[in-house]
């Protein structure tokens, strides 16, 4: 099982789609995927709650109700699995804390879920702040996958992502694996070309030669309840995120698997 947390403290840098479109990309390949819906704000949730999809079961009952993940996941008609989001996550820190039994509660949940579907991966889409849901997703996982807007502000997010990042891995002992993506590109603007730069500069070969660049069918493909390749899979976005898929494919080749911390 690889399992992958998308995360930024910044929002509106293409997370969510993301997780969607980097998970479909996966399947497509003939992986077995799991999204994992961590934001509050359930807005890959969303994407498929017209389908059918029973929002009752969400993650929260994993954590209030201890209900293993396996009895959360709904298969979605496109071939995708999903543990769905819920507003109500945003009740995990007041009532359960940061403690290492609540941090380590995922990465016990997917060790479990793994032991009975091992070739599964999971694809986790975390909410834009540094609480136990999205803490505990960076514990969990064996890569942090960090989408960053091609504009400015975003690299002062990035840099403040990479100091979180280090401050965490003396609780973990091991190094947060990290990749930093480059979306929202548009190679006509100048800026485009000076952030990846600056983040080549500050970041080194975390930064994916991988980009997603501006594309409508980004937009036009989850307001309508797909993903991309679902909705035009011969578009720049669907290949744009193919490419994503065979560079973390070579990445992940050289990564160490996440174990859960002492207690």
């Amino acid at each position: 099982m690889l399992k992958i947390a998308i995360f930024n403290q910044k929002a509106g840098v293409g997370a969510t789609t993301t997780a969607l479109n980097l998970a479909a990309a996966c399947q497509r390949k003939r992986r077995q995927l799991l999204l994992l819906d961590m934001d509050p704000q359930a807005r890959l949730t969303e994407v498929y709650k017209h389908t059918g999809l029973d929002v009752q079961q969400h993650l929260l009952k994993f954590y209030q109700d201890e209900t293993p993940l396996a009895n959360l996941i709904q298969p979605l008609r496109n071939g995708l699995q999903i543990i769905s989001a819920s507003p109500e996550l945003m009740k995990v820190d007041s009532q359960f804390g940061r403690g290492p039994k609540t941090l380590n509660r995922l990465s016990t949940g997917l060790a479990e879920l793994a032991q009975a579907q091992p070739a599964l991966d999971v694809v986790m889409d975390c909410c834009p702040f540094v609480g136990v849901i999205s803490l505990s997703a960076v514990f969990a996982s064996d890569l942090v996958l960090i989408p960053v807007a091609t504009d400015y502000l975003s690299i002062h997010s990035a840099v403040k992502m990479d100091k979180a990042l280090n401050a965490l891995q003396p609780v973990l002992k091991r190094k947060i694996q990290r990749r930093y993506l480059l979306t929202r590109a548009d190679k006509r603007k100048p800026m485009t070309v000076e952030v990846e730069q600056e983040m080549r500069r500050l970041f080194g070969s975390e930064v994916l030669i991988s980009k997603i660049h501006e594309h409508t069918a980004l937009a036009d493909s989850t307001r309508m309840g797909q993903h991309v390749f679902e909705y035009d899979v011969e578009s720049d976005a669907a290949q744009d995120y193919m490419a994503l898929y065979f560079e973390l494919q070579d990445v992940v080749k050289q990564l160490p698997r996440a174990e859960p911390i002492a207690a």
